[in-house]
């Protein structure tokens, strides 16, 4: 079967051109799209037999704009003057078809004013409506639509996106799920800003996807995952292309408006000067007779009939050309083809003026015949099935990259850019503490930078069309900025001058001018902030996982012990492995994270890659302590052992170990000279730690078995959960699966147990019970379980979905009815924990920690490890007894907040931390 999907997306934006004075040229920029572009697709909205096939991004700047009551006054004084030359042009037509069109612009101004003065010249507010009925999808885009990958510093990318999601949720009332990425302009990095501010997907040029690494199995047929969890939707670039093409797309047929044949530059001076500008320039009125006929000056008159059967025809084409697309790539599955076509706004009315009733037609023509989807809805049916790639710079402009916004005609600009993106850092860190009015002096310093930042400009001196204009403003906010950042620093502001300062360009009143200061700073500011409290230790943090490397689930349990503490009032220093993407150094929710990059990063083999990060951790911290004092270590796995060893001795520090599992209990012995090196480094960390910590009495008994550790050298704190960290943000409505789900999550290898379940799977479908098992998790043995499963013909009943992101682990948390976790072998279980936490009924094996922390029959379900009847028996008593089902998933959540709460153990850390320093000072 061949099915594809099409989306259509608009992306609405215009320079900040709301000027304080009056007359100025560049506010007819605005008047012109929104008379002939923004109205005319709000008709096609508000008629559209199509729900949500629609698309459409709104930058702040042109949300600011038309939410402006001095540019709706003006708007309408655009309008009444627009109208007076209408009614001239009637007494002045000399013939008939000159009447018809005089006549046609007349119905279409009064439509064009009532639609204005209906919506109480609220045009957002007439959009968001729009989406609330479902008739379309709104996103958003950067503050002042910067050009991303050319920004120096990450503050100045994040407060480009944090502010241009802020401006869309006041405006529209809830915050967005898709961020358009201005220019398409996609560079390793953002999609990390884009996530953690809550963005889902974005667009980037067909290349990006084609050049990708790897190269994804589906090309660019459908959207992929970024390395930090955005979803990247390509731009279709031959659909693309039948509308965009300057020599081929529709815009340019003969018979369709000709756009720069306009009555102002064809009537007498003294008829026409009213309606220009007063200085005395011709500028368009808006009122143009003629059609393109073809390349030379000689216009024929415009027939709107002829127009009109253009529409329609192209439509019809558009349709075809989807359909032969599908008819070419359709059978590919899962995801299922998909073409999207993102377009600028204005290019639908103003550039070519019969687009917004081409987008009409389209919906009508193409209702029965096109899959139409949003983007947003496309993810929730398909999320689980999109490939993560290694996407690198690419935008939609000349060549695919940055050559527009970076040449020579405007390459001076970037030195004044990057000078102000550092001294907005300088500010942030030398106020902390400013007046009110000092904060007002640097929020309008930061809108200052925001609008001389715009890719606009670079684009106008690139194109070397309003290059008088461009320049106007980046020097007017160049020097703004500079006489703000003057008078602030020599203490001479006052709020007369400030207020007449912000009045000129107020552009977002909410300005949040800290996001500027450095991690460093922030650290410096916290240090000082609590240098009169009672003293909290220092804590170094020794763990080669850590967010985003994801193995296992000891990265999770490094994240929220660490970030507990701080809550706590320690300070805590992670050091960890370097991530391709991430920053050398972060402050993460108050947590100091500094990633090495070990000094055989390549190493062949993985316990030499190992080696080469303990010796880099090692130099790193010896430099880092130079300056800094550390209170004790905590090392958690063998994998840190060594740099642990050596730093335990040279700082002459206490070290804490957590042990997480052993490598005698994941294979269940050991059977080769790389298990043995492996375990011989566990025996020397706990050997060498002052305390040792394990998360279950099954782990304890082994540490005491293999290493004949003593019994008071041990501790057992349970691992824990966050509640708050298993909420899903996707659509609850699509909680709904159609057939009895157990969903299990971990890493594909033997000791989790999957072949038990796939076993199992077989007797289900013997007994014809409509239950599926749904896993998900990557590791070395994901393909041949993928393969077994078809060669069984189990596809029906069990389905691998590979890596998914936690947001979309918390969806089948959700949306399951219930949870296993067959593991032969499992220290702990956070997993079923996390599954407990969000009220699903669990099953567990009674093995190591799962069976400590499940009671058979209360609070979850345990089966025999390995055991195919044993699991069959729990899955279908689930099925068929409700009440058990429901019971044991709410007893479950009562336990995990009773007892696993991070809080709780953040505290039981801390005592066993207290204890290795006192035993240091007995021996001092």
């Amino acid at each position: 079967m061949k099915e594809g999907y099409y989306s259509l997306v608009l992306h609405t934006h215009l320079p900040y051109v709301r000027h304080e004075e009056e007359g100025r040229l560049e506010e007819r920029w605005l008047f012109e799209a929104i008379t002939e572009s923004y109205i005319p697709l709000l008709w096609v909205l508000e008629t559209t037999p199509v729900a949500e096939a629609i698309t459409i991004s709104f930058s702040p700047p042109v949300m600011e704009m038309l939410s402006d009551p001095l540019i709706q006054k003006r708007y309408l004084h655009y309008l009444e003057t627009t109208e007076q030359l209408i009614e001239k042009e009637k007494k002045s037509a000399s013939d008939k078809k000159t009447e018809a069109l005089v006549q046609f612009y007349d119905e279409r101004y009064k439509k064009i004013k009532q639609t204005f003065l209906s919506w109480d010249k609220q045009l957002l507010f007439a959009f968001r409506t729009q989406m609330e009925q479902k008739r379309c999808a709104l996103i958003t885009s950067a503050a002042t639509h910067a050009f991303l990958p050319y920004l120096k510093t990450t503050g100045a990318l994040r407060a480009q996106i944090k502010h241009g999601i802020d401006c869309f949720e006041r405006h529209f009332g809830k915050r967005p799920l898709g961020f358009w990425l201005p220019e398409c302009s996609f560079s390793p990095g953002v999609d990390r800003i884009l996530f953690e501010e809550g963005i889902r997907y974005t667009f980037v040029d067909e290349h990006a996807l084609i050049g990708a690494d790897p190269k994804p199995k589906k090309g660019a047929g459908a959207p992929v995952y970024s390395p930090h969890g955005v979803i990247l939707f390509p731009r279709h670039s031959e659909l693309s292309g039948k509308v965009w093409s300057s020599t081929l797309g529709y815009p340019g047929d003969v018979d369709y408006r000709e756009f720069y044949r306009d009555i102002a530059y064809e009537r007498d001076w003294e008829y026409i000067q009213p309606f220009v500008h007063e200085k005395g320039i011709r500028i368009d009125t808006g009122l143009k007779y003629h059609r393109i006929t073809g390349k030379t000056d000689e216009k024929a008159e415009y027939v709107r009939e002829w127009a009109e059967g253009k529409i329609h025809s192209h439509a019809s084409d558009f349709i075809h050309g989807i359909r032969a697309q599908i008819e070419q790539h359709g059978g590919q599955s899962y995801p299922p083809y998909h073409m999207v076509t993102p377009f600028d706004t204005e290019l639908f009315g103003h550039w070519w003026f019969e687009g917004p009733e081409w987008i009409g037609a389209l919906f009508e023509q193409g209702q029965d015949q096109i899959a139409f989807v949003t983007p947003e809805n496309y993810i929730r049916r398909h999320y689980q099935d999109f490939e993560t790639v290694h996407v690198s710079f690419s935008t939609w402009g000349r060549e695919g990259y940055g050559d527009v916004w970076l040449n020579e005609t405007n390459a001076w600009l970037y030195r004044h850019y990057h000078r102000m993106e550092q001294e907005l850092a300088t500010l942030s860190a030398l106020y902390t503490n400013p007046t009110s009015l000092e904060k007002r002096a640097m929020q309008q310093m930061v809108r200052e930078w925001m609008l001389a930042v715009s890719s606009d400009w670079a684009f106008i001196l690139d194109g070397q069309s309003a290059v008088q204009y461009a320049n106007e403003r980046i020097h007017t906010h160049l020097a703004r900025f500079d006489e703000i950042k003057k008078r602030l620093l020599t203490k001479k502001l006052t709020e007369s001058w400030l207020t007449t300062t912000e009045k000129a360009f107020p552009f977002l009143k909410q300005i949040d001018e800290t996001i500027f200061m450095s991690p460093h700073d922030r650290y410096v500011q916290k240090k000082e902030h609590h240098s009169s409290k009672a003293k909290k230790r220092s804590i170094l943090m020794l763990s080669w996982e850590y967010p985003p490397m994801m193995v296992g689930g000891l990265s999770r349990h490094v994240f929220d012990l660490s970030r507990m503490l701080v809550l706590e009032g320690h300070e805590v220093h992670v050091v960890t492995t370097s991530v391709d993407g991430y920053p050398d150094y972060e402050v993460n929710q108050g947590v100091y994270v500094h990633r090495v990059k070990g000094l055989q990063p390549k190493a062949d083999a993985f316990f030499d890659w190992v080696g080469s990060l303990n010796a880099a951790m090692f130099d790193y911290v010896k430099k880092f302590t130079r300056k800094h004092h550390f209170d004790f270590i905590h090392a958690h796995d063998w994998l840190v052992s060594v740099a642990a060893k050596a730093l335990k001795k040279r700082l002459e520090i206490p070290l804490l170990a957590t042990i997480h599992a052993t490598e005698h209990g994941r294979n269940n012995g050991i059977h080769s000279p790389l298990q043995y090196e492996i375990n011989q480094k566990e025996w020397e960390l706990t050997y060498e730690a002052n305390r040792v910590i394990v998360c279950s009495d099954y782990m304890k008994q082994e540490i005491q078995s293999i290493f004949s550790l003593p019994e008071e050298k041990l501790v057992v704190i349970p691992n824990g959960v966050d509640p708050t960290l298993l909420q899903s943000e996707l659509d609850k409505e699509e909680y709904h699966l159609e057939r009895f789900t157990v969903f299990s999550v971990g890493r594909i290898v033997k000791e989790k147990g999957f072949q038990t379940v796939i076993d199992t799977a077989d007797k289900v479908r013997e007994k014809h019970l409509p239950i599926q098992f749904v896993i998900a998790g990557k590791g070395p043995l994901l393909e041949s379980y993928q393969q077994q499963v078809r060669e069984r013909q189990l596809e029906e009943y069990v389905t691998f979905l590979g890596f998914i992101n936690d947001e979309q682990r918390n969806w089948w948390l959700h949306a399951c009815d219930a949870t296993v976790f067959p593991s032969l072998y499992e220290p702990f279980g956070i997993v079923a924990l996390e599954s407990m936490a969000v009220g699903k009924a669990t099953i567990v094996s009674d093995t190591g920690g799962l069976g400590d922390i499940v009671n058979h029959g209360e609070n979850g379900l345990k089966i025999y490890p390995g055991d195919v009847r044993s699991l069959l028996e729990q899955v279908i008593s689930l099925y068929k007894d409700p009440e058990l089902k429901r019971r044991v998933a709410e007893n479950g959540r009562n336990d995990v907040e009773t007892n696993f709460n991070w809080r709780t153990i953040a505290k039981r850390t801390e005592e066993e931390m207290e204890r290795c320093l006192k035993k240091e000072m007995i021996k001092i």
